[in-house]
C-alpha cells in the first residue's frame, strides 16, 4: 500500500519595520481563516516565517533557505503545487522582492502570491518580478479560494486577483468588502505568543479593531477602494478576548492598526478596556494608534483617559499640511487653527504628549509656505512629526503623477521596492524640493532628536524669527564639522544627509561639549544677523538647559548642573508652549541633578526616538508642579 505524500507546504512571509517587533497578525490571519473555512485543510501545512528586520532575512537566507527549497522541490516531485506568500509593505518590499527572485530562480514552479498595500498597483510588479498572483484588497477569502483552486485555469473565477495570462494583465472583479468582521477567526488562534517557559515571544501586537477609513486622502492608500471608505469593526467581545490573551502572554504593548481611532462610539469602550487591563495586570505598557482626523469631545475623553493611566506615548493630530492648495489637492479639510491651537496648548499644559503631523512634498505645497506652516506649528505644538512625502502605489497622487508633474527619486536606491521620494511637482521645483528634505532633516535632528527642542521653541514663540533658515544653517555647519568622521558619505549632498541622518546624529553625540559649542556659536551669530541681539543672553541659558537634557551615549548617569537662571520655571513655561517670564532669567542661581538613561548608539541609533532617551530633572516634581500652577505665562490646565 503506497504511502500518501506529506501535506503541501505553504510558506507565508512577513517582516516588521525597524524597531517594531510584533506578532505576525497579518499572515496569522490568513492561516487562521484557511484553517476554518478551507476545503482542503489536511492537504496543506501552512508555516509562518516572520522576520524582525532585514538582517533577520539575510540570516534566514544564509541558514534556512536551503531547507525550504528542499521542501518545495520534494512537494513538486510529489505532484503538488507548493506556495510562497508575501505580505508586502514599504519597509519590507526590497527584501521580499529579492527573496522572491531567489526562491523562484531555484524553484520556478512554486506558486508565488503577494498581497498588501505596496503591490496594489499590480502592473508595476507582475511584468518585472516573478510573482504569479497579486491579491487586491482584503485577502482572507481570496487566499482561501486560491489554496482550494491553485491551478491558474481557475484564477479568473476568483475575485480580487491580478495575474498575467499570455503576457496580458488580468484583473478579476473586485471583491466585496467584508462587513461582519467577527466572521474572521483571530490570528491569535494560530500564533504562539509565548515560549514553553511562558516568556513573551514578541514586544507588541499590532491589532485592528476596525477596518476602513472615511477619508480619501490623495497621498494615502487607506481610504481607497481596495480597503474601502466605510468603517466596520470587530465586536467588543472579540476585542476583549484577544486583548486578554495578549496581556496574559506578557506582551508589553498593544498598537492599533485602526485608521481613525476615536471616530467610533465604541472606541471609548475599547480605551476603558485597555485601562482596566493595565490596572489589573500592569500591561500593556503603552497603547498607540492612528487617531481620528477630527478632535471630537470623545477623542479628547479617550486621550485624557489613556494619559491618566500612563498608556499614552503620544497623541497626534494628523494635519499633514496647512497650505490651502495642498489641502485641496489632497482631498483634506483640517480643523481651523482657532480650534486646534487651544486644544494643543491646553493639552500641553496638562502634560499630554500631543504632537502634530506634517508632510513635506505634497503637490500643491511649496517651500516658503511650508516654512511658514512650520513656524506656526512650532508655536502651537510641543512636538512635531515631519515626514517626507513618499509616493506610494495605489494612491490618487500616484495615478496623477503626470498631471501634477511629480518628479521622484528612489528611496535608498531601491526604487519601487521602497517607494519614491517626491522631489518636485507643478508647485515647487527640484532644488526647492530637495532643500525641503534638508530642512526636515534639520528638524528631525535638532527638535525631534531632542538636541535643541527648547531653544527652537523659545525662538519660534518670539513670533518675529523664522526658524527654517536657522535650522538649515545649523545642519550645514554640522555637516562640515563632522564630514571627516563620516568620510564614506558625502555630506554636501542634501539627500545623502537625509538618508544618513541616523549616522550623523550618533556622531554628533559622541562629544556633547564640542557639539554644543558649535551650536551656540551658530545660534548667537544668527540672532545677531537677524537684529535680535537682545535675545542672545536668554537663548544662551536655554541652550545650556538643552545641552544638559540632551540624549547621551554610554551608561545611565546622574549629573549635577549649575544654572544662572530659573531653569525649572523656564522649562515648564516652554513645555506648556509659553515664553519664560523676565524674572526667570534674573540670575536665579539653581543647581539641578539631571538623570540620563544613556544608550545612544546602542539602545537608540537614530534621532526619531531622541525624546525617549532625553535627560530628566531628578527630584524636582513638587517644584515643577508648583511652577506649572503658578507660572504667570502658563494657562490653566484642560479639565481632566
Amino acid at each position: 500500500m503506497s504511502q500518501s505524500p506529506p501535506p503541501c507546504p505553504v510558506f507565508l512571509f512577513s517582516m516588521d519595520s525597524d524597531q517594531f517587533w510584533a506578532a505576525p497578525t497579518t499572515t496569522g490571519g490568513l492561516k487562521a481563516y484557511y484553517q476554518r473555512y478551507g476545503c482542503n485543510t489536511e492537504h496543506y501545512h501552512i508555516e509562518l516565517l516572520h522576520f524582525r528586520d532585514s538582517e533577520a532575512v539575510t540570516e534566514w537566507r544564509n541558514t534556512a533557505q536551503a531547507s525550504v527549497l528542499t521542501q518545495i522541490h520534494a512537494a513538486l516531485n510529489a505532484g503538488q503545487r507548493p506556495i510562497i506568500g508575501f505580505s508586502m509593505y514599504t519597509w519590507n518590499a526590497a527584501e521580499f522582492l529579492s527573496l522572491i527572485h531567489a526562491i523562484k530562480s531555484g524553484c520556478p514552479d512554486v506558486l508565488c502570491i503577494a498581497g498588501g498595500p505596496h503591490v496594489q498597483q499590480a502592473e508595476d510588479y507582475l511584468f518585472d518580478d516573478p510573482i504569479d498572483l497579486i491579491i487586491l484588497g482584503e485577502g482572507e477569502s481570496s487566499f482561501q479560494e486560491i489554496l482550494d483552486a491553485p491551478l491558474n485555469n481557475s484564477w479568473a473565477s476568483i475575485k480580487g486577483l491580478a495575474f498575467l495570462r499570455n503576457d496580458e494583465l488580468i484583473k478579476t472583479g473586485g471583491r466585496e468588502r467584508r462587513t461582519q468582521l467577527d466572521e474572521l477567526p483571530s490570528a491569535l488562534d494560530v500564533i504562539d505568543l509565548s515560549d514553553a517557559e511562558g516568556n513573551p515571544l514578541y514586544d507588541s501586537v499590532s491589532y485592528e479593531t476596525s477596518r476602513g477609513c472615511p477619508f480619501k486622502c490623495a497621498f494615502c492608500e487607506w481610504g481607497t477602494g481596495a480597503i474601502g471608505t466605510k468603517m466596520h469593526q470587530f465586536s467588543m467581545a472579540r476585542v476583549r478576548s484577544d486583548w486578554r490573551r495578549i496581556v496574559d502572554a506578557g506582551i508589553k504593548d498593544i498598537w492599533l492598526a485602526d485608521s481613525n481611532f476615536g471616530a467610533l462610539k465604541e472606541d471609548l469602550e475599547k480605551a476603558q478596556l485597555i485601562c482596566e487591563l493595565k490596572a489589573e495586570t500592569g500591561l500593556p505598557n503603552s497603547f498607540a494608534t492612528s487617531w481620528s482626523k477630527k478632535h471630537s469631545p470623545r477623542v479628547q475623553e479617550i486621550v485624557l483617559l489613556l494619559h491618566r493611566n500612563g498608556l499614552l506615548p503620544h497623541y497626534q493630530l494628523a494635519l499633514q499640511t496647512l497650505t490651502p492648495l495642498a489641502l485641496e489637492l489632497s482631498n483634506r479639510k483640517n480643523m481651523g487653527a482657532n480650534k486646534y491651537e487651544p486644544i494643543a496648548k491646553q493639552m500641553a499644559s496638562a502634560g499630554v504628549p500631543i504632537a502634530a503631523e506634517l508632510i513635506w512634498g505634497l503637490p500643491g505645497d511649496n517651500l516658503p509656505e511650508f516654512e511658514k506652516n512650520l513656524d506656526q506649528l512650532l508655536r502651537t505644538f510641543p512636538n512635531l512629526n515631519i515626514f517626507a512625502y513618499t509616493l506610494l502605489p495605489g494612491t490618487e497622487f500616484y495615478e496623477k503623477r503626470e498631471e501634477y508633474q511629480i518628479e521622484t527619486i528612489p528611496v535608498a536606491g531601491y526604487g519601487k521596492a521602497k517607494g519614491e521620494y517626491v522631489v518636485a511637482c507643478h508647485t515647487f521645483g527640484r532644488d526647492q524640493g530637495i532643500e525641503g528634505y534638508f530642512l526636515i532633516t534639520a528638524h528631525i535632528l535638532f527638535a525631534h532628536g531632542h538636541l535643541l527642542p527648547l531653544s527652537i521653541r523659545y525662538l519660534a514663540l518670539q513670533g518675529n524669527i523664522t526658524t527654517a533658515p536657522l535650522l538649515r544653517n545649523l545642519l550645514r555647519a554640522v555637516c562640515l564639522e563632522y564630514q571627516s568622521e563620516l568620510s564614506d558619505i558625502d555630506l554636501s549632498d542634501r539627500m545623502v544627509v537625509y538618508e544618513n541622518r541616523a549616522r550623523l546624529y550618533t556622531a554628533m553625540l559622541q562629544n556633547p561639549d564640542r557639539l554644543y559649542d558649535l551650536l551656540k556659536q551658530l545660534v548667537l551669530s544668527y540672532l545677531s544677523a537677524e537684529h535680535c541681539s537682545e535675545l542672545q543672553a536668554n537663548i544662551t541659558n536655554i541652550l545650556e538647559l538643552d545641552a544638559a537634557l540632551s540624549p547621551r551615549v554610554g551608561e545611565p548617569s546622574e549629573t549635577e548642573y549649575h544654572f544662572n537662571f530659573d531653569a525649572v520655571s523656564s522649562k515648564t513655561a516652554l513645555d506648556c508652549l509659553s515664553l519664560p517670564c523676565t524674572e526667570d532669567f534674573l540670575h536665579n542661581s539653581q543647581t539641578l541633578k539631571i538623570k540620563s538613561p544613556g544608550g545612544i548608539g546602542v539602545i537608540l541609533k537614530d534621532p526619531d526616538g531622541g525624546g525617549w532617551l532625553r535627560g530628566e530633572i531628578a527630584n524636582a516634581c513638587t517644584e515643577i508642579q508648583a511652577v506649572r500652577i503658578m507660572h504667570p505665562n502658563v494657562k490653566p490646565q484642560i479639565n481632566a
